[in-house]
């Protein structure tokens, strides 16, 4: 997406799209990146037509903006135990915090030192951090939707690891703080989970972590509302509804999840979803 930020809009035209995506599928860049990538430009160019700036929209490849929803591989408690041995220590909190907590990597990344409660057990969630696909672009945004800001209940066998982070690695400002105090990037988080998962010798995404929390906390017979709650998913409107009743189920899951990863009994959890 480099090549096309130095160009006026009006000039940007279907070819080029064609031979950003072309080579954007040849990088390092993952596919549901790209996706994203060519969304945005998408979105951005719909309104350039609204607006009257061009006539017609230069992103017209078809497919190139599909979301895909492929099976996600699932980790057992024992593999997420190694995976954490394995990764640097300055990011060993992301991969507790993905798998035991349910956040996103951008979550990780926007996360305040004050929005750890290490006394109360508790993490709060109030921003995405956004890195675009080939572009020195980065910014913070509010979550998808309002359910993306929450209190998430830390299973009690994680405070231990979020103790030693905000201790060792901890900046003043940002939970996560690259060694000269600057703001982590995003995909300097993804790179350290890479080289453990090498050294594991499991495929699984960083992405897959939060689906493994999703059905770690569901083995604990945490409800659809439960998870929507602590995961940060919108919420149908019988879902809100009945919101209010599980209220203080998250620190009963989070408890739950610490005597999982305890016994390490993966028996009712499926190896895909």
């Amino acid at each position: 997406m480099v090549e096309l930020l130095d160009q006026p809009i009006s000039s940007i035209t279907p070819p080029m799209i064609r031979a950003w995506h072309a080579k954007a599928l040849k990088g390092a860049g993952g596919r549901t990146s790209i996706s994203q990538s060519y969304r945005l430009m998408r979105s951005v160019f719909n309104v350039a037509v609204q607006d009257g700036a061009i006539l017609r929209n230069p992103c017209q490849i078809p497919g190139a903006g599909a979301q895909r929803s492929p099976e996600r591989s699932i980790a057992s408690p024992a593999q997420v135990a190694a995976l954490v041995e394995e990764t640097t220590p300055r990011f060993r909190a992301a991969v507790v915090l993905a798998a035991w907590c349910g956040l996103r990597r951008g979550e990780i990344c926007a996360l305040r030192t004050s929005d750890v409660d290490l006394e109360g057990g508790t993490i709060r969630v109030s921003k995405n951090w956004v890195e675009l696909l080939e572009a020195p672009t980065r910014f913070e945004k509010d979550p998808k939707s309002h359910a993306g800001k929450r209190t998430v209940t830390i299973p009690p066998h994680v405070i231990p690891i979020l103790r030693v982070h905000v201790e060792q690695f901890a900046g003043t400002q940002f939970l996560f703080v690259d060694r000269y105090g600057e703001r982590v990037r995003s995909n300097a988080v993804y790179q350290a989970f890479v080289r453990a998962r090498k050294k594991v010798g499991v495929t699984i995404s960083f992405h897959d972590l939060r689906h493994t929390g999703q059905s770690l906390a569901a083995a604990t017979g945490a409800s659809l509302v439960d998870l929507k709650q602590r995961l940060g998913h919108s919420s149908t409107a019988a879902a809100q509804r009945y919101m209010h009743a599980v209220e203080g189920r998250d620190a009963e899951i989070a408890k739950a999840l610490s005597a999982l990863a305890e016994t390490g009994d993966a028996t009712r959890l499926p190896k895909r979803i």
